[in-house]
């Protein structure tokens, strides 16, 4: 069991910040997305908090087939596949879950990572938090109430513990992918973040632009070794009063991810995980495995990270990220279809 936890530990701390294999019918062979409705897809997982209320929508399958034809080609899901949906989320407040959100509970990191098994590769999947998707809203009592479009990180609030939020947040990242699966779930709070960069003895990185706005020492090309809150507070600034603020707080938190990430590759141990997963503690909640591990520490991690396609624009309230289906529909076949020989 120990072992197992030390998983959950380091990818947390490779998430810190921070679908294989659908079923159905061709949706790629010039038809458009399966309308987005009241029916949550299903993402093949299960979890101790997974069951739902006797009155929540049926799941059903997605409208993606293992085999699809576009323009002329066919294309197979790829079978060396597996991915990992990562939460930064933001526990704080003391809004219960329900019908009318409080503060807090929210997953304010979404990346995707992408295993390769046959190029032993990984590839980043970045989810803005203000990607306008289908939430299903349930009620303090755990009932369903409905689905409607609003920030898809919202639905991590809806989960009444760390484990549900993960399992309702896989089915609506799967969803808004057409229905691509989610192998596993990892979560990671903000004390999570403190306490693992601490452990590591800091976390050096180069300042790719001026962020002298949250700390005077932050200019562009200054090197800097970060504490754990530092680390914590460089993650998640970002000024709301600024439109498309989030864009550039994703694209910070992806930096310092891929540092994490080179930092345990050469010198994580098991047995320092196993410290550091008593130290982290209940600040991380996953249901990886041993074998994830040893990917996640071994496999080489692609530099460029990609992000869905789409425009952002000032809501009422927030700003809203909206999806171009068409160029997302050609991503899902780029990163988890390839070609028929």
């Amino acid at each position: 069991m120990k072992s197992t936890k030390s998983i959950l530990l380091l990818a947390a701390v490779i998430l810190l910040l921070a679908v294989l294999a659908g079923v159905g019918a061709g949706l790629l062979s010039g038809r458009e997305p399966p309308p987005r409705d009241s029916t949550p897809p299903t993402d093949g997982a299960t979890t101790s908090d997974d069951s739902l209320s006797s009155d929540a929508p049926t799941e059903t399958e997605a409208d993606w087939g293992s085999t699809v034809e576009v323009d002329g080609v066919r294309y197979r899901l790829k079978d060396s596949l597996q991915t990992i949906l990562f939460l930064g989320a933001d526990d704080g407040g003391s809004a219960v879950p329900g019908v009318a959100p409080g503060e807090g509970r929210r997953a304010d990191t979404i990346l995707l990572f992408l295993l390769d098994n046959a190029q032993k590769e990984i590839r980043l999947l970045a989810v803005s938090r203000d990607t306008m998707a289908d939430v299903d809203v349930y009620e303090a009592n755990g009932r369903y109430a409905y689905t409607a479009p609003t920030h898809i990180n919202m639905q991590y609030f809806y989960g009444d513990s760390p484990s549900r939020s993960c399992y309702l947040m896989k089915r609506a990242v799967s969803r808004l992918l057409y229905g691509m699966r989610m192998d596993s779930c990892l979560s990671l709070n903000a004390q999570g973040i403190v306490t693992i960069v601490d452990f590591l003895g800091g976390l050096t990185i180069t300042m790719p632009e001026d962020y002298t706005q949250i700390d005077p020492r932050y200019q562009a090309g200054a090197s800097l070794t970060l504490t754990g809150e530092e680390t914590e507070r460089l993650l998640r600034y970002r000024d709301t009063s600024v439109h498309g603020s989030n864009e550039a707080r994703v694209e910070r938190q992806t930096r310092l991810v891929k540092a994490l990430v080179e930092k345990l590759q050469a010198n994580t141990s098991v047995a320092r995980l196993e410290e550091l997963l008593d130290s982290a503690g209940r600040d991380v909640c996953s249901d990886l495995d041993a074998e994830t591990l040893k990917k996640l520490v071994s496999y080489r991690l692609n530099p460029e990270t990609l992000t869905l396609p789409g425009t952002l624009v000032e809501g009422a309230n927030h700003d809203e990220f909206h999806v171009d289906e068409a160029a997302l529909r050609r991503l899902v076949i780029e990163l988890f279809y390839q070609p028929v020989e």
